[in-house]
């Protein structure tokens, strides 16, 4: 479950009946639940925010779930799709396949097979790009990129590669000597002292909240999860 709390879903389906049955169950599992009725919308969407995993019905209005993924795949090949499908005939189940979809369920679909599908394609994105962290912040592992509360936290280069280190280090204690040789290894005709690393991560705690990283006195920083 943990999984699929960092995740924002993005859900197409059209039939308001089916909305209403499944939207607050997929709000309780996930971060952020976007929902679109038909094809564009769930472009524009997808364009627009920040979506982990999409959750669709083939037959939607305007741009069908199949042309719909087609589109999203021509510039998101990693993106993860599950696909609703009245029907499995063989020209559907192909390009499922070649689209690269993470699972596709036959309508209707209940609760508990949905929910099974969401958990396994969860910790497939998690393993491979998300990275939940304390106090309701996330770690991009493919874009690098820092959210806290949902917003993107703008940091330097410098406070990127020591955030970098810290998430890759899983908890672990970084020494001054790791930050020194990670952040400035391509630097050494500076002088950089432990006030510049102590320095360093003052201004990034300014950013994040306070105890996101901690100090183990003696032994280094570390991220908390």
């Amino acid at each position: 479950m943990k999984a699929l709390k960092s995740l924002n879903i993005l859900y197409v389906e059209d039939e308001e009946e089916i909305i209403e049955k499944y939207a607050y169950f997929l709000q309780d599992l996930c971060s952020t639940l976007y929902i679109a009725r038909d094809g564009e919308e769930a472009f524009s969407l997808y364009q627009e925010e920040k979506i982990h995993l999409i959750v669709m019905d083939f037959l939607i209005p305007k741009m069908n779930g199949m042309a719909l993924a087609k589109k999203i795949r021509e510039e998101n090949d990693t993106i993860a799709l599950i696909a609703l499908t009245a029907h499995a005939d063989r020209e559907i189940l192909l390009d499922v396949v070649d689209l690269n979809f993470s699972s596709y369920l036959i309508k209707p679909v209940g609760r508990v097979d949905l929910m099974n599908a969401l958990l396994k394609v969860a910790k497939k994105v998690e393993s491979g790009r998300n990275i939940p962290l304390a106090y309701d912040c996330l770690w991009d592992n493919k874009s690098k990129t820092l959210f806290c509360e949902d917003e993107s936290v703008v940091l330097t280069k410098r406070e990127l590669k020591l955030f970098e280190l810290l998430v890759s280090r899983a908890g672990v204690p970084c020494s001054e000597d790791d930050i020194f040789f990670h952040v400035w290894g391509d630097e050494f005709d500076r002088n950089v002292t432990n006030s510049s690393i102590r320095t360093l991560v003052k201004n990034l705690r300014k950013k994040i909240p306070k105890d996101l990283i901690k100090n183990q006195y003696g032994v280094g920083y570390k991220i908390t999860f």
